[in-house]
């Protein structure tokens, strides 16, 4: 959701705050409904989330768009080399004997 682009992001928003999404093509002008579900990941701004920091600070996202989700989980890797070397052999084993 961070990697968007600010017009992207402007359109997100109109569908999530409204249930709509306008548009104008070639003189034609419609507004379409827009029922769905929104599930969006975002990384931190510096790649480690800084627990002194407020959410909002930490991804750099605005209130407005954050204030449409229902429901927000932060996710951290807690940062282990001895885990994350164990857990990248079992995926590359995993691949390998999937794989061969």
């Amino acid at each position: 959701f961070d990697k968007m682009n600010d017009a992207d992001r402007t359109s997100i928003h109109e569908a999530m705050e409204q249930q709509s999404i306008s548009i104008s093509k070639a003189g034609i002008i419609a507004t379409l409904q827009a029922r769905c579900a929104v599930i969006a990941a975002a990384n931190p701004l510096k790649g480690t989330y800084d627990p002194s920091l407020s959410f909002t600070e930490n991804v750099d996202l605005t209130d407005p768009i954050l204030s449409r989700f229902d429901c927000i989980c932060v996710v951290k890797d807690t940062v282990d080399p001895i885990e994350d070397e164990r857990l990248a052999e079992f995926v590359v084993g995993s691949h390998r004997r999937l794989h061969p």
